[in-house]
């Protein structure tokens, strides 16, 4: 978890949402120069294992480093954040398929589409994957289904990446983040028809409000 002793906010990382650009400039595997970025921006990380880098900040709360700061988070469109969810998985599972897990999980993404991958009993909300995703032994406690709005629930504050990096820089201290981990495609609309998209708008209804998005 990256966060700021000075201006007391802690930064928590919601899968799919800008986190690792957010994060780039300050890991030793991405920047040579990293020591000297977080002594410049006054910021640190709160290391606890790679299974815990996307845990929400109920879990990050038991920690002292960071129990009194003010967690923020980046919120995205959740149209366009499940094609992203979806393109990520195919992509990650093509680079492992001399690993079991990815063999198999590639064959379903490919057999059911990216809206089946999401429609009842698809990829995405079956719970097959629950034992890894909750997991006591490695510390990991959230699932790829779990709404953006659980990541923080009523605390901190959240910025919409599509239109307030501006205010998050500006509450931060950080700098605007180069992108970094995308996938290239077309307008997320062009993937979705009426049922698929009423489906998106159920599943991450509080998404919707949070950041007043529209398809």
């Amino acid at each position: 978890m990256l966060y700021s002793e000075n201006k007391k906010w802690a930064f928590v990382h919601v899968p799919k949402n800008a986190g690792t650009s957010v994060e780039y400039p300050f890991h030793k595997f991405s920047n040579p120069n990293f020591q000297n970025a977080k002594i410049e921006k006054g910021v640190k990380i709160l290391h606890k294992g790679n299974p815990t880098h996307h845990n929400k900040w109920s879990y990050w709360l038991q920690f002292d480093e960071v129990k009194n700061h003010t967690p923020v988070a980046l919120l995205r469109n959740p149209w366009d954040r499940c094609l992203s969810l979806y393109t990520f998985n195919l992509k990650e599972c093509a680079k492992n398929l001399d690993q079991e897990w990815a063999r198999i999980d590639h064959a379903r993404l490919i057999k059911e589409g990216f809206k089946q991958s999401w429609m009842p009993d698809g990829f995405f909300v079956d719970k097959h994957g629950l034992p890894f995703e909750y997991n006591t032994e490695t510390g990991r406690a959230w699932s790829q289904n779990d709404d953006q709005a659980s990541w923080l629930e009523d605390a901190g504050k959240w910025f919409r990446m599509e239109d307030q990096m501006d205010e998050f820089c500006n509450f931060t201290g950080l700098d605007i983040p180069q992108k970094v981990n995308t996938t290239v495609r077309g307008a997320y609309q062009r993937y979705y028809d009426e049922e698929l998209r009423h489906r998106i708008g159920h599943l991450f209804y509080r998404d919707i409000e949070l950041g007043g998005y529209k398809f």
